[in-house]
């Protein structure tokens, strides 16, 4: 039982992903916030993507050769103190892949993307992500 109440406390916050994109012109990082009881599984898909040779700006555009920086567990209150800087205000994790999954859906329309088991994966995970299939909806 060591232990327990904490977990139980952990799945019931709210996880940030600081995404730190080095080329875009309108963010320097996302902050992208999900259900703490998904991280694993979302920071996971995103540490593959983040390693697939398609994480470029040609591919993914602005979020292209993005970056995991930090990960903050269990939030239980987000205070934005600057609600004028975009950057400030986290992202919801199906707007951001929507995002990724459009970019991704167009290379796939192109034929520029090979058929590769990760991508589709990636692809298969954004795409219930974006539609709430993923994470259920309250």
């Amino acid at each position: 039982m060591f232990g327990f109440g904490k977990k139980a406390k952990k799945l019931d916050g709210t996880d940030v992903l600081i995404i730190k994109t080095d080329e875009a012109s309108s963010r320097n990082f996302y902050q992208v916030a999900f259900p703490s009881q998904f991280a694993n599984d979302i920071v996971s898909m995103l540490k593959k993507l983040e390693n697939s040779p398609v994480n470029k700006q040609e591919y993914l555009g602005e979020i292209g050769g993005f970056r995991m920086v930090t990960h903050l567990e269990a939030l239980t209150d987000i205070t934005i103190l600057d609600d004028a800087d975009m950057e400030g205000h986290p992202v919801q994790i199906q707007d951001f892949a929507n995002i990724l999954l459009r970019r991704l859906e167009g290379l796939e329309e192109q034929g520029v993307l090979d058929d590769n088991e990760d991508i589709a994966f990636i692809m298969g995970e954004l795409t219930m992500l974006r539609d709430g299939s993923f994470i259920p909806q309250s």
